[in-house]
């Protein structure tokens, strides 16, 4: 089973990570596996992991991902207890961090299509640095023309 899509790399050390991984042939979102996801783990619920992204995207101030313990491709694949909880763990971030504003993004399905780099759905939790003078737009692939 293919995990990474390494066209989606944004860097060389994230393509190197996947490339490693794609050979050992593990999920690094899967539970038993997410401490060799670059990025530390911050907090998990009853069916959430919630880390830093290892490979945040250029001008980020902050970069989440918002991982379920069941590794599934797609939103409606998740478990209806996953897919309940999901808001609640936003809402979690939201508090902890002190958030007024930020951005969520998530790709299902295809990640040949949806620009994703991993087939194991997440949500990117995202703060702009808009304090930064020279600050420039988070950019986030949502779709891909697969070969």
């Amino acid at each position: 089973m293919k995990h990474y899509n390494h066209k989606a790399a944004r860097s060389d050390a994230q393509l190197k990570k996947m490339q490693e991984l794609s050979e050992e042939g593990i999920c690094a979102f899967c539970p038993e596996n997410i401490d060799r996801a670059e990025g530390k783990v911050l907090f998990f619920t009853d069916h959430w992991i919630v880390k830093e992204n290892g490979f945040p995207y250029e001008h980020t101030k902050l970069h989440l991902l918002l991982v379920p313990k069941v590794h599934a491709a797609t939103v409606s694949a998740l478990p209806k207890d996953s897919q309940a909880e999901f808001l609640s763990v936003v809402a979690q971030c939201e508090k902890l961090y002190k958030l007024d504003s930020y951005a969520l993004g998530m790709r299902s399905g295809d990640m040949r299509r949806n620009g994703g780099s991993v087939e194991h759905i997440h949500a990117h939790l995202i703060v702009g640095d808009t304090d930064d003078p020279k600050h420039e737009p988070v950019r986030f692939k949502m779709s891909n023309r697969p070969d």
